[in-house]
């Protein structure tokens, strides 16, 4: 396969990135990737992000479009809504789709190299936590700690082969989104990105990691906590051990 001839289609939830989005969307474009495009699936956020994304495009002539909606439904939810809607784009051709942050955590430039693996791969994964891989220096013990511990938690109760299971920087060629079960998708959140990995291997899908150093968000704060990783662990082990489904056999019909 010649990867350069792929279209591309970036996906990037925001809410109230209005000062990362103008960086992020320069950084894309200008690393020459063909047949590039970038929706934005922003949740109503309050500092206008979906408006300055439209005009630094427009002014710039960049391939951006922009899924609005109505309110802030979740992290998960936003990249289900934005990868259906490539979907509904596509013909029957093959494209790479991409997910990523908006707030520079995820750095645009290992694009080229992920997308080049997709020669031959399903997926590919930046990853923190392989060899070359890391997260900035600047964050302390605590987070990192965090961050690796929740990471081989999660590995743990879920069965997950994949090092850094909790990566929400992945390229996807589009018939692995074709195949995946949105509805059995449970978590709007941080666990969104574990069971995308869980289906992706249950599925038998080619997965390769890619070496990544996971930068420091350029505004706000991290939202990530003890919490959102118990929470996302109880998630999981619900959902390997198909606990929604049996909640769901043994609900009575109202």
């Amino acid at each position: 396969m010649n990867v350069d001839r792929v279209p591309v289609y970036v996906v990037v939830p925001t809410y109230n990135e209005a000062q990362s989005i103008p960086v992020l969307l320069r950084e894309i474009f200008e690393l020459g990737i063909k047949n590039i495009n970038v929706l934005i699936v922003d949740d109503n956020s309050p500092d206008s992000t979906a408006k300055v994304a439209r005009c630094y495009a427009r002014n710039n002539q960049l391939s951006v479009s922009i899924l609005n909606r109505p309110t802030k439904k979740g992290l998960g939810s936003a990249y289900v809504e934005g990868f259906k809607e490539v979907l509904q784009r596509l013909s029957e051709e093959e494209v790479f789709v991409v997910q990523m942050d908006a707030d520079m955590s995820h750095n645009p430039s290992y694009l080229p190299g992920m997308i080049e693996l997709l020669a031959r791969n399903d997926v590919v994964v930046g990853s923190r936590y392989c060899q070359e891989g890391g997260s900035d220096e600047k964050w302390s013990v605590y987070r990192k700690g965090l961050s690796a511990g929740g990471n081989w938690a999660i590995r743990f109760v879920s069965g997950l082969k994949v090092n850094d299971c909790t990566s929400g920087f992945k390229v996807f060629r589009s018939h692995v989104l074709k195949d995946i079960f949105w509805d059995e998708i449970r978590c709007s959140g941080f666990g969104f990105q574990i069971e995308i990995a869980m289906q992706c291997e249950n599925h038998g899908f080619r997965i390769q990691e890619y070496p990544i150093i996971f930068n420091d968000r350029v505004s706000g704060d991290s939202k990530m906590s003890i919490a959102i990783v118990l929470e996302a662990i109880f998630k999981i082990i619900c959902e390997r051990f198909k606990i929604f489904k049996v909640i769901k056999f043994l609900k009575p019909n109202t």
